[in-house]
């Protein structure tokens, strides 16, 4: 059954309608034969869950019933709990740093640039522009004074 009353069925049944939806309600049930099924049916399941009697657990249940709580593996969130306590964060945190420390006093260290020429240590300064020389094709010295020389060339 697909009516739009059935949600409002149970409500209806066990009193908890607000007043105008209560009066929605039954003027739906006398023209809706599902709904009045439906009805009948919830009532009478009503009237035989009064009937039986009344439930009472034994000490004994319970205390089975919470064994059988406290055996059930934690949840995530409590495992994650556990593990974000100050006892667990603070070794890992101080473990996390030594191990830091260690690898960066131990990493391997690029050797010191020995430079005694100058002419390695001004080519080493403009690699970028030796670089370029090298896509455009420079090979020689005297491409180099050329283009160095061009601006004066460009003015005339």
């Amino acid at each position: 059954m697909s009516c739009p009353f059935e949600e409002d069925l149970t409500a209806y049944v066990d009193a908890e309608l607000p007043p105008a939806r209560r009066a929605e309600v039954e003027a739906h049930l006398r023209g809706c034969a599902g709904c009045q099924g439906t009805e009948a049916l919830l009532k009478r399941t009503v009237a035989l869950m009064a009937e039986l009697p009344e439930f009472t657990p034994s000490p004994d249940t319970r205390r089975e019933v919470l064994a059988k709580l406290d055996a059930l593996p934690p949840t995530l969130a409590e495992r994650l709990r556990a593990l974000l306590r100050p006892s667990v964060l603070v070794p890992a945190a101080g473990l996390a740093a030594v191990t830091g420390l260690a690898l960066y006093t131990t990493a391997p260290r690029e050797p010191a640039l020995d430079v005694t020429d100058a002419g390695t240590l001004e080519l080493a300064m403009n690699l970028e522009e030796v670089e370029d020389y090298d896509v455009v094709g420079l090979e020689n010295g005297d491409d180099l004074e050329v283009i160095a020389n061009l601006h004066e060339l460009e003015v005339q």
